[in-house]
């Protein structure tokens, strides 16, 4: 059986307005590494405006829940799946 070694997807921010379709995941990369390539892609801020590092989380639309970054692409998405990118928001911090 031959193994896919890349599949296609789309991205999103959570307001929808940066869409990204990507030709060839890898399907060994982590989900975070997946999300570290996507955010200069989709032109997303690396720094909250106090300048502090802001980590980003992936939501899968199809299931409707947060990935982890150490899960797979190959073993958690299917072709054509799209990804939610938004930022972990810390409350009350500031």
């Amino acid at each position: 059986m031959v193994q896919t070694l890349t599949l296609p997807l789309q991205a999103s921010d959570l307001t929808g307005q940066r869409l990204v379709k990507v030709a060839d995941a890898p399907t060994d990369a982590t989900i975070g590494e997946l999300v570290d390539g996507l955010l200069p892609r989709m032109n997303l801020p690396r720094n909250d405006n106090g300048g502090k590092p802001l980590t980003y989380h992936a939501r899968l639309d199809r299931e409707g829940r947060h990935l982890h970054a150490s899960e797979l692409v190959g073993e958690t998405l299917q072709p054509n799946d799209r990804l939610v990118l938004h930022p972990e928001i810390h409350a009350g911090q500031g």
